[in-house]
């Protein structure tokens, strides 16, 4: 048996019109040579995808499975075309990856050390953007790897038939403010407090408010998606901010910065790699690889 491409077509178009009549229109074919393409299809496969009735026309449960699967290849074909049309210029590839905010500045650049020394003609483009935002930019195309925060109930959400994820590290998040001239903290959690946060719209948002809310004293002073800009004001002495271990070790090091009520508010959240379940390329492939056996 030979799969043809105008199968798939003709399968979606019937399920969207639910017509014979109406899906030969869009498919610019008379009524009857759709029929009898469908009756060819049903021939190929030896079985009934349809169920007929008088006025209106359904799938059979073989049907629906046909159907899903010519869902998925035409989502694969169309993300597909998209990542060419936006990637693929002067025969040159550039790996593009969404990042979260606060992954950037440090873990990002250690994460791919060995990446940029393997391979002397990567080119990389960073878009830096929240977990949401970037599983939308991973499913049409715009990015070939996403890289944030995630845990167990999202990844139960993802489409497995169409994303591979990899866990790469727990990321300790610990409440940091700066130090009086005597050396002392600043800020307390035992004492009413001003809060850096993070936006709305920022995964750690959530995870930090799990931990503070109708706990702590404190009122919100700020707020950004951005982990570097929550530091930088830490720093200026404007309240306390939940940041990433890897973001503020050296300040932490250097006497810059305190870690607050060192064991019970702290947070650890898993740091994921993401990628679409078929890779366009070899180098796609060979970046997997490479990142994800780091762990191994």
């Amino acid at each position: 048996m030979t799969l043809e491409i105008r199968w798939i077509e003709d399968l979606l178009a019937l399920e969207q019109e639910k017509s014979i009549s109406q899906a030969a229109e869009i498919r610019h074919v008379t009524q009857s040579a759709f029929t009898r393409r469908i009756q060819n299809i049903e021939n190929a496969l030896g079985f009934q995808i349809l169920k007929r009735y008088s006025k209106n026309i359904d799938f059979t449960e073989a049907g629906q499975v046909l159907l899903a699967s010519s869902k998925n290849i035409q989502n694969q074909l169309t993300t597909t075309i998209k990542y060419l049309e936006k990637n693929v210029k002067n025969n040159e590839l550039t790996v593009k990856f969404s990042v979260s905010h606060s992954l950037i500045t440090q873990f990002f650049p250690r994460f791919i050390h060995e990446l940029s020394t393997t391979m002397e003609d990567l080119k990389l483009e960073i878009i830096a953007a929240n977990l949401k935002q970037g599983m939308r930019l991973l499913k049409d195309g715009s990015c070939d790897f996403l890289i944030g925060y995630c845990d167990q109930k999202t990844l139960q959400q993802l489409d497995l038939s169409f994303f591979v994820c990899h866990k790469i590290v727990e990321m300790e998040i610990l409440p940091v403010t700066t130090l009086n001239n005597d050396g002392t903290p600043k800020y307390s959690l035992d004492q009413p407090f001003p809060l850096l946060a993070y936006s709305k719209q920022a995964y750690l948002r959530n995870c930090v408010d799990e931990v503070i809310e109708n706990k702590l004293d404190y009122r919100t002073l700020y707020e950004t998606d951005n982990a570097s800009d929550l530091k930088e004001l830490v720093l200026q002495g404007l309240g306390i901010a939940w940041l990433p271990k890897l973001l503020v070790e050296k300040e932490i090091a250097e006497n810059k910065l305190k870690v607050v009520d060192c064991n019970q508010y702290n947070l650890f959240q898993d740091v994921y790699i993401i990628r679409r379940e078929m890779a366009f390329s070899n180098r796609i492939n060979y970046i997997w690889n490479t990142l994800t056996k780091q762990d191994e």
